[in-house]
């Protein structure tokens, strides 16, 4: 990865002719959503996010995820603070491909793709990246809320908890934010209330998709035609979101699924993702929509040994 404009404040990124109009804009935004993030969602002040990188790039990191062919289990990599995780990203395009060639030599199921954001956790200052502001408006927003999630809240050697809580807190703060800046009634607001739904409806899709394919590897694991099998399974779940999911979205956030071609380490992606969103919805009900209680409650489970029980607990309990 190379870099056009090195590292630098957004006092400075302002006024360098260099910066078109439209990214000094999205820089305007981004202090504004932080602004809101600490102000009302109750994340910690931090010094990301005050600076803006100049890419030669479209992406910041390629990232490479992998799956075993017989079962909907990830490949895990093991790094220092984060713990173990489905993925593992370079700054170079070649080293993602190298690092799936070498896993599809190990009969892997595996997924490359370019990615625009990432958060260190806190660690160092990450800093706005072109490869951000070349998207929507709406985009930017729910992804600044969600990398600021991962600074906030991260619970070691559980990707899918802390994806999806991401997710929803996103989903909700962009939805918040929007409220809060033009009114109930403008056009941005209604896109984020239908990026929202249209997030729900997926998580609710793929939730019963792979909770299907896992019954289906337990049923036929000692089958000698498992591998020859599982593509019909594939061609089951395009179609199942072809003919019930697809219809109900009111955006093109997941349109682009059917064209995918589809493995156990695409379908982990998503899980990881988009799975399980309602657990969260209803933790935000529970407290009220108090976005200092939501996050207090998170904080508090991050150290404990099964987050997901301890959601579950927390939802089933009387308010």
């Amino acid at each position: 990865m190379g870099l056009l404009i090195k590292k630098k404040n957004f006092e400075r990124a302002l006024v360098d002719p260099r910066i078109d109009e439209n990214t000094k804009r999205k820089i305007r935004l981004v202090q504004e959503v932080k602004k809101f993030t600490e102000e009302k969602m109750a994340m910690p002040k931090t010094r990301n996010y005050d600076s803006f990188v100049l890419l030669d790039d479209r992406y910041v990191v390629y990232a490479v995820t992998a799956s075993y062919k017989d079962r909907l289990e990830p490949y895990l990599w093991s790094f220092p603070i984060v713990g173990k995780v489905p993925y593992k990203g370079y700054f170079k395009k070649s080293g993602a491909e190298e690092e799936k060639l070498e896993l599809e030599k190990q009969n892997l199921d595996v997924m490359q793709r370019g990615v625009s954001a990432y958060s260190t956790l806190g660690w160092f200052s990450d800093p706005l990246l072109s490869s951000m502001t070349s998207n929507e408006d709406d985009w930017l927003v729910e992804t600044i809320i969600h990398e600021l999630t991962h600074v906030a809240v991260y619970i070691k050697s559980n990707a899918d908890f802390n994806e999806q809580l991401a997710t929803f807190v996103g989903n909700k703060g962009m939805e918040q934010f929007y409220f809060q800046k033009q009114g109930a009634s403008s056009p941005a607001i209604l896109k984020a209330k239908q990026v929202a739904e249209d997030s729900n409806t997926f998580s609710q899709f793929i939730g019963q998709e792979v909770k299907a394919l896992e019954d289906f590897y337990a049923k036929n694991k000692n089958s000698p035609t498992l591998l020859q099998d599982r593509e019909q399974q594939f061609s089951k779940i395009k179609n199942n979101f072809e003919q019930g999911c697809k219809p109900k979205l009111k955006t093109d956030s997941y349109k682009y699924f059917s064209q995918q071609k589809l493995n156990n380490a695409v379908l982990i992606g998503y899980k990881t993702y988009y799975q399980d969103l309602d657990a969260f919805e209803k933790a935000y009900q529970k407290v009220g929509g108090d976005w200092n209680a939501f996050m207090k409650f998170f904080d508090s489970i991050k150290k404990l040994e099964d987050p997901w029980k301890n959601l579950k607990e927390f939802n089933m309990t009387p308010k």
